[in-house]
């Protein structure tokens, strides 16, 4: 039998990622938090500019303030966003704000009762074992709707390893084989 390991993962991001989807959902912005915060991520991945903006510690909280504020302006910001993004620069937190944009979709996604995961495979999933995996997740919690990704990781050796958006299944063989081999080296043999 496979062990199961769940785990959750917490940081910063996450925190402010839950401030600002409680703001959002209290003035009703949730959509257009979201699509302020899909910006920010497009923005970050493509502008090398706009990543040192938020992880250059010698840039000023004022000049970063004001570079944001017409950012905002210039991609018409909804309010919610723009003092989000406002206080993490005065907390000096804006070196998390492209986990915030990422860590907020999840939240929208949870919303709507959707999860996305990642499902890695040592080889090629067939058609059928793709449903199967599906349905497990169903049945597991029926209020959700998964959204599958399959990769494949020949180095697992077999099973499944999940990732969700916070937190991690390990289910291959790999795992349990390395487990084995730690008991026997706890043994002396």
């Amino acid at each position: 039998m496979f062990s199961v390991v769940l785990r959750k993962f917490s940081s910063f991001g996450d925190r402010y990622a839950i401030t600002l989807f409680t703001a959002a959902q209290g003035a009703n912005q949730v959509k257009e938090v979201s699509g302020d915060m899909k910006y920010i991520q497009e923005l970050y991945t493509a502008s090398p500019d706009f990543k040192v903006l938020l992880t250059d510690p010698t840039i000023g909280r004022a000049k970063s303030i004001e570079i944001l504020n017409d950012l905002g302006a210039k991609a018409l910001f909804c309010e919610t966003t723009i003092r989000m993004v406002k206080m993490m620069a005065n907390n000096k937190r804006l070196n998390y704000l492209a986990e915030v944009a990422k860590t907020y979709e999840v939240h929208v996604k949870s919303l709507e009762k959707k999860e996305t995961v990642r499902v890695v495979s040592a080889d090629q999933l067939a058609d059928d074992e793709k449903k199967e995996v599906q349905k497990a997740l169903q049945d597991m919690d029926k209020n959700k709707k998964y959204e599958l990704t399959f990769s494949v990781d020949p180095s697992i050796l077999g099973g499944l390893q999940l990732y969700f958006p916070s937190a991690f299944m390990e289910l291959s063989l790999r795992s349990r084989y390395d487990k084995i081999k730690e008991e026997v080296s706890n043994i002396g043999v």
